[in-house]
């Protein structure tokens, strides 16, 4: 029952300000903030076919200092956090009323107002000034007919709490937003029964944390997803001898393929050409071959939102630069827990299940299955920035400035990858 669940949105958090983003791949263009401590999140918002038609940029800071979000929807900083997708932007009743969202792209950024109001209030003009110079808003399901008439237009969207209704007031609610001409959206679809409900009353949009969840069992995985997530455990094995990977990714003659053709295209631009598995691992590392290899044998999982990809390698990612405040710590296993925290998802089956046949080390399959020791925590720590669980956010004393640095630092390495990679 939609009601009756426990939920959690799935968020991806960023670091916008910090001297620590000067360094970062991919950040160069990012203005430094007023606030220091300014964490925002993006959760993903998913048309019917499950792509990513827009991310929701969320924000910690109390409402007397959200307007330090505005400083980010230049262009340039917009490209780093959402990438070519546009920004949904909430604002509150003092940035309507100092006019903050003037100047701000409306190609690149849409407008929410969470709040109430009726016709006659102040916040109603101001919304549909904001409606006439040509932004998109997205309001809340809860809206009287009165005043969503005022902004009764396809251009904008309402967004439904799915965990407030039952089964029965759902629909009858959807029903009624179905009599004005605004595209609705289903907001904390945290299931596949829950995905499947909305789906048959047709909503526009899907916000939530079903993507990470197993599908039900009655969708069988394809045979071949078990050899593709072998190989991909095999690889994470640090102490793996040059031969034995150059032989493991040559019996996958189209993973052979797409890593010869891009260890000789002109993005990677090595030096000479690369003929050989091993003559790449020689030229490029083991650590970048591991990684784009790894990409590569998730992408070939088509039967899943391209978005869970972008998690598993984010993830990966954020865990290894956590490791550099461990000491003695294997950074590869660190990456290999990230990479490898969607497996639940892509097998349809709890994650204790998932691990039990695969060769990877103890520490990895703990830290996979109940969240222990220093990979544990690192993978908990970059799971809780994921969703905006502030509070969880924690990791060896690490302050929230290197955190979320890392996990900028994340997303640039995950873009970049995926860009040349995947595309």
């Amino acid at each position: 029952m939609l009601a009756c669940n426990l939920f959690t949105p799935s968020v991806t958090s960023y670091n916008l300000t910090g001297s620590a983003l000067k360094n970062c791949p991919g950040t160069s263009d990012m203005e430094t903030m007023t606030e220091p401590d300014c964490l925002l999140s993006r959760q993903p918002i998913y048309g019917s076919t499950m792509k990513v038609e827009a991310y929701e940029l969320r924000s910690h800071l109390p409402d007397e200092m959200k307007q330090t979000i505005f400083g980010i929807c230049a262009d340039a900083n917009l490209d780093v956090i959402v990438g070519e997708h546009q920004g949904l932007v909430y604002l509150t009743s003092e940035a309507l009323a100092d006019g903050l969202w003037k100047g701000v792209s409306k190609s690149r950024v849409m407008f929410g107002y969470q709040d109430n109001f009726a016709p006659s209030d102040a916040i109603a003009s101001q919304l549909c000034e904001v409606a006439a110079n040509g932004y998109r808003l997205t309001l809340s399901g809860k809206l009287s007919p009165e005043s969503l008439a005022l902004l009764n237009s396809p251009a904008h969207t309402v967004k439904l709490d799915v965990t407030s209704f039952m089964p029965d007031e759902l629909e009858k609610r959807v029903a009624e937003l179905r009599n004005f001409k605004l595209k609705i959206m289903a907001e904390k679809v945290d299931t596949y029964d829950d995905l499947e409900f909305c789906k048959a009353l047709e909503f526009d949009f899907y916000q939530g944390h079903f993507l990470c969840r197993p599908a039900p069992q009655k969708q069988k995985v394809p045979v071949n997803r078990f050899s593709t997530i072998r190989l991909l455990s095999k690889l994470q094995d640090a102490q793996i001898p040059i031969p034995e990977v150059e032989q493991l990714v040559s019996q996958n003659v189209s993973l052979s393929y797409k890593l010869l053709r891009y260890a000789n295209s002109a993005s990677v631009a090595l030096p000479r050409t690369v003929n050989s598995i091993g003559h790449a691992v020689r030229l490029i590392g083991m650590d970048k071959l591991r990684a784009w290899a790894s990409a590569l044998l998730l992408s070939s999982v088509d039967d899943k939102p391209r978005e869970l990809i972008t998690i598993a390698l984010v993830r990966a990612r954020m865990c290894e630069l956590l490791a550099k405040s461990v000491p003695d710590a294997q950074k590869e296993s660190f990456l290999s827990a990230g990479l490898l925290s969607v497996l639940d998802a892509l097998l349809n089956c709890p994650m204790e299940e998932a691990v039990s046949d695969l060769p990877l080390a103890e520490d990895i399959k703990r830290a996979l299955v109940s969240g222990c020791g220093p990979i544990g925590q690192a993978l908990r720590c970059t799971i809780a920035y994921e969703r905006a669980d502030w509070d969880d956010v924690q990791f060896y004393g690490l302050a929230p400035a290197p955190i979320r640095d890392n996990y900028l630092a994340a997303i640039a390495w995950t873009r970049q990858l995926s860009n040349g990679l995947l595309n």
